[in-house]
C-alpha cells in the first residue's frame, strides 16, 4: 500500500491499460473499481506485436506461459502482388522473434485484454456500459458522476479510456489540438468461413500497394483476421459503418486477390472496427487527484507498433511509483517523468517512418521490401537490439 495507506482507485477504461494497473494496485491491498463504456469485453480486435517494455513487465507479472498461449504460431510473412500471387517470404523466426532475441509475441489485442481481465475479476469491481459524466476534487478527494446517475468517491481518478478519453476533456477541457491526425485510416473485422484457415495457414499474408495496404491471417476455428489500413485525408463526417464501407471500397476496389470478398462482407461484419490513426500529445498528464495512462496520454499510434506494450508499461511505472512513493502527488509527477521521454521518441520515430509504413510509391514500396528483405541479417538485428526502448527505472 501507499505509505500504508489504502486508497480507493476508479479507472476509467477497462483496456490494457487500465487492467494492467488495476493488477498492481490491487496486489498493493488498494481498493479498485473500473468503469467501461463497451457492454462486455471486446471482441479480438486486431493482431499486434508485443516486446520491449511491455514484455519486460509481463515478466515481471508472471504472464510468460499465458502469453505463450494466446501467441499464434506464424510460421511466415508473405508479400502479395495485386494478383494475390507471392513476391518473397519472410521466416517468422529468423525476420521478427529472432531479431528481438525470442522476447517478441504476436497475438490478438482482445486476447489479451482477456487474459488480463481474468487475472483482476475476482479482485476488482466493474461497471460495464458506464462511463463517466463529470468529477470534481479538492485536496482529499474526488467525488465522480457516473453515466448511471450515481456518484462514486475515491481517492485517485485514473483515465485510460482510450485515444477520445472523456475522461482527458473533464480534466483539461476540450482541445482538439492534442489529438494529432497522421493521415491514415485504419480497419479490421474477422472472417468467419469454414477452410479459409486451411488455405492460408500459419502465415501472416501481406499486400502492399502505394499508399494502402491490406493484410489477412488466420485466428483459429477456421477463421481469417483482416487488417487494412491507408493514406487519406481526414473525414470530415462521423463514421459510420455506411461511411467505412464506402471508404475501403473506395481504396480496395481495383485490387485482385480475395479483396472484393472481403469488400463484400464489410457491411454486415459483426465485429467491425475502423478508426483514424493519430497520436495524443499533451502538455501535462495529471492534475491534482486525476491522471492519464495508456492512449489517453501517450497514444503512439500503429504505425509505432509499440501502443499496448507501451500502454502496461506505463500502467506498471505509475503502480510502482505509487507502491514506493508514500505522497501520491509525487508519485503521479514521477510517473509522469519517466514516461514522457520514451514516448515522445516513439512518437518521434512513428512520424518520421510513416511514409515507409505505408509508401506513397512504387519506388518507396520497393525500398519497404528491400528493408524487409535485410531484417534477416545480423546487422540489421544487432541495430534494432541498441535502439529498442527499455522499461524505465
Amino acid at each position: 500500500m501507499q505509505g500504508g495507506l489504502h486508497i480507493k482507485v476508479l479507472i476509467v477504461g477497462g483496456g490494457i491499460a487500465g487492467l494492467t494497473l488495476a493488477d498492481g494496485l490491487h496486489r498493493m491491498g488498494h481498493s479498485v473499481t473500473i468503469v467501461e463504456k463497451s457492454a462486455k469485453l471486446r471482441t479480438e480486435g486486431f493482431m499486434i506485436d508485443f516486446f520491449g517494455p511491455g514484455y519486460e513487465v509481463a515478466e515481471e507479472m508472471g504472464l510468460q506461459n499465458d502469453l505463450e498461449k494466446i501467441h499464434y504460431p506464424i510460421e511466415s510473412l508473405k508479400f502479395l502482388s495485386p494478383e494475390g500471387e507471392e513476391k518473397f517470404s519472410l521466416s517468422y523466426q529468423s525476420s521478427i522473434r529472432r531479431m528481438f532475441q525470442g522476447k517478441h509475441y504476436n497475438f490478438m489485442r482482445g486476447n489479451l485484454e482477456r487474459l488480463l481481465y481474468d487475472r483482476v475479476k475476482g479482485h476488482v469491481d466493474f461497471l460495464f456500459g458506464t462511463t463517466i459524466q463529470s468529477f470534481e476534487q479538492d485536496a482529499d478527494h474526488v467525488n465522480v458522476t457516473l453515466s448511471n446517475g450515481h456518484s462514486l468517491p475515491c481517492d485517485l481518478l485514473v483515465g485510460a479510456d482510450g485515444i477520445q478519453s472523456r475522461t482527458r476533456s473533464l480534466t483539461f477541457g476540450e482541445d482538439p489540438s492534442s489529438l494529432h491526425f497522421l493521415g491514415y485510416y485504419t480497419a479490421a473485422f474477422i472472417l468467419d468461413k469454414q477452410g479459409m484457415d486451411e488455405k492460408y495457414r500459419k502465415s501472416f499474408y501481406m499486400l502492399p500497394r502505394p499508399n494502402r495496404q491490406i493484410s489477412v491471417y488466420p485466428i483459429d476455428e477456421g477463421r481469417l483476421a483482416t487488417f487494412f489500413v491507408y493514406r487519406s485525408p481526414r473525414l470530415e463526417e462521423p463514421i459510420t459503418r455506411e461511411v467505412t464501407a464506402r471508404e475501403l471500397r473506395h481504396h480496395y476496389g481495383d485490387l485482385e486477390w480475395m479483396v472484393p470478398e472481403l469488400l463484400s462482407m464489410v457491411e454486415t461484419a459483426s465485429d467491425l472496427y475502423f478508426d483514424e490513426v493519430s497520436q495524443v500529445r499533451l502538455p501535462k498528464w495529471t492534475k491534482g487527484r486525476v491522471v492519464l495512462i495508456g492512449d489517453a496520454c501517450q497514444a503512439v499510434s500503429l504505425i509505432a507498433g509499440q501502443g499496448a506494450s507501451m500502454a502496461m508499461a506505463g500502467a506498471w511505472v505509475l503502480s510502482r511509483e505509487i507502491e514506493k512513493e508514500p505522497n501520491l502527488f509525487a508519485a503521479l509527477q514521477n510517473y509522469e517523468e519517466l514516461m514522457r521521454p520514451p514516448i515522445a521518441n516513439i512518437q518521434q520515430s512513428a512520424q518520421k517512418l510513416a511514409k515507409w509504413f505505408v509508401p506513397e510509391n512504387h519506388l518507396t514500396l520497393w525500398l519497404q521490401e528491400s528493408m524487409m528483405r535485410l531484417a534477416v541479417l545480423p546487422p540489421f538485428r544487432r541495430f534494432v537490439n541498441l535502439n529498442r526502448t527499455k522499461l524505465p527505472k
